[in-house]
């Protein structure tokens, strides 16, 4: 009876170390798709204003598939500001505003 107690919390302190490194990697994988994100708009950025307009982004099916998503006033083009309320809104995180 008590190896059967000792087994099962074993088990116990098993599955809450497997659910909290879950936790971990989808915190980790948000992080980093929200960098990739950033990374992409860093390149589509092509003249470095810090702002992506529909004609830069076309072309990307990545981007373009969301600018309307992360673009809120409508006028055409995805800010700074836009996006990293898009990323803190899709994924949770906050990245720097560099």
């Amino acid at each position: 009876m008590r190896m059967k107690r000792v087994v099962q919390g074993l088990l116990a302190l098993l599955l809450t170390s497997a659910m909290n490194a879950g936790a971990d990697d989808k915190v980790d994988y948000n992080r980093r798709a929200a960098e990739r994100d950033l990374a992409l708009f860093q390149s589509l950025d092509r003249n470095g204003d810090g702002a992506v307009t529909r004609l830069e982004a076309q072309g990307d099916i990545n981007f373009m598939s969301r600018f309307n998503d992360m673009e809120v006033d409508m006028d055409g083009v995805v800010t700074t500001v836009e996006l990293h309320r898009y990323l803190e809104q899709q994924y949770g995180v906050q990245l720097s505003r560099r």
